[in-house]
């Protein structure tokens, strides 16, 4: 690198959403189809529509021309449409140039200050152009460690000495994917995704290196390969992606590296800083009893998220065998289920919940859970929900002005029920305002359900924290 001094922990670390990036790193995962397993189904179905001509296409766009396809500075933050615009008003012979010299920065950045110093140096612009040996050969070294194709290589090379071609082709192909797919695709998963970035961003801790914040959002280690691809980088950007699976990729540039990751915008799971208790972890490893609920995590971690009739379909079961088995899973927090394609379901595993169970597990091992027991009632009141509180500890004020407020007080009350019991509509408000002095049970109900901290039935009779198992015949 060029300044071997730096290291990942060094770099600061953000959560963003980057829509234009998201977008293009979900077409670019079109490529990985049958190569990275458990991509998101989506993108398994796009890749199959695509003809083998704009199959290589994307290949050459975003294997050979990534350089050209990034937004400039600020443009990240946009949406894709006004991306695309942008992009079709540009001179060819600018994002040609813009190209080379994203090209030759990426050399610089892969150079160790020794190596500058007995004479490696980037290749000008005129001379990549001029020279495919040359231009290969700095493709090959600025890529690192990643699989080089040399065949490819030439052929971006090639497009490249006809900057009106390159020009059209990549607004042409990016414009039919957008039209084609993607639109539909960014309008239905974007508010999640903007919810995570929320939640992602209130939980970050700034002075923790990026494995650990990795492993606190989402309940997952960042694989080896990535964690040394991100060794002196200058800022590190978390985008939540809908689309990669259990897959972490990166979109490299001089300045950034920005990795992407899926994982279903648990809101309850980012919010809850209580421990599992004894009766909540009977429940979790019970769920997991039963060689068909297995066999369904086995699916989910091959596919990444699926529908239920697919799940269906692959177990060879009745429906009413499978969704009593998936209702199980969801509720025990292993799954997070979300509406379809018309009254279908589709269906995540949940690495949070995995992560936590086995956590609570370890802790009874070891004995750490009695003593964290003891002292989980000092930590009901944090300085920060104080002051909504008043001496008794009823909730003064609803709904605060922030965001992360509302959630810390959802979670303070959500304290107050028990893992395992069913409640009444008539028991909820009840308990809800022995703790508040804010009379308004009905807006704090239905608040502790739409931020997933309780579940309820259909026709709202009967509530349960969204880490119980359903009530059987509901």
């Amino acid at each position: 690198m060029a300044d071997s001094s730096s290291s990942q922990q060094a770099a600061p670390v953000r959560v963003a959403l980057e829509p234009v990036y998201n977008v293009l790193n979900s077409m670019a995962l079109l490529n990985e189809v049958g190569k990275l397993p458990g991509l998101n189904s989506k993108i398994v179905q796009m890749a199959t529509a695509l003809s083998p001509e704009q199959l290589q296409t994307n290949r050459l766009l975003f294997e050979g021309l990534r350089d050209a396809l990034a937004p400039e500075q600020g443009q990240e933050r946009e949406e894709f449409p006004a991306y695309l615009k942008y992009l079709s008003e540009q001179n060819p012979d600018t994002v040609r140039e813009r190209a080379l010299e994203r090209l030759r920065a990426r050399f610089i950045w892969h150079t160790s200050s020794e190596q500058a110093e007995h004479g490696l140096m980037a290749p000008d612009a005129a001379r990549l152009l001029s020279d495919a040996q040359a231009y290969l050969a700095c493709v090959k070294y600025a890529q690192g460690d990643t699989p080089f194709d040399a065949a490819l290589h030439t052929e971006v090379h090639r497009l490249l000495n006809d900057a009106p071609a390159l020009h059209t082709m990549l607004v042409s192909h990016l414009e039919t994917l957008w039209n084609m797919a993607f639109e539909a695709e960014w309008k239905r998963v974007q508010r999640s995704l903007r919810w995570q970035v929320e939640m992602f961003t209130y939980n970050l801790d700034e002075q923790a290196a990026v494995g650990e914040v990795f492993s606190i959002l989402t309940g997952r280690e960042l694989p080896s390969d990535i964690t040394r691809r991100l060794a002196g980088a200058q800022e590190i950007i978390l985008v939540p992606s809908w689309h990669t699976g259990r897959n972490v990729t990166l979109w490299e540039d001089e300045a950034s590296i920005r990795l992407f990751f899926s994982e279903p915008p648990n809101y309850d799971v980012a919010q809850r800083a209580t421990p599992v208790g004894r009766p909540e972890l009977r429940a979790r490893l019970s769920a997991l009893a039963d060689e068909t609920r297995l066999h369904i995590l086995e699916l989910l971690a091959q596919q990444d998220e699926l529908p239920a009739q697919e799940i269906i379909a692959q177990l060879g079961l009745s429906q009413s065998n499978v969704s009593r088995h998936l209702k199980q899973l969801v509720s025990a927090g292993f799954l997070y289920e979300r509406r379809g394609e018309g009254a279908n379901k589709t269906y995540r595993l949940s690495s949070f919940y995995f992560e936590r169970t086995a956590r609570a597990l370890q802790q009874i091992v070891s004995g750490e859970q009695a003593r964290s027991e003891e002292t989980q009632s000092d930590r009901q009141r944090p300085q920060e929900l104080r002051r909504f509180l008043d001496r008794s500890g009823k909730l003064t004020t609803w709904p605060p002005a922030r965001q992360r407020d509302k959630l810390l007080i959802l979670e303070y009350l959500a304290s107050f029920f028990e893992p395992g019991r069913i409640y009444s509509e008539k028991e909820v408000n009840e308990l809800l305002l022995q703790h508040s002095a804010f009379k308004d049970a009905a807006a704090l109900r239905r608040a502790l359900y739409e931020f997933r901290f309780m579940s309820r039935t259909r026709d709202g009779a009967s509530y349960w924290l969204i880490d119980t198992e359903t009530p059987e015949g509901e």
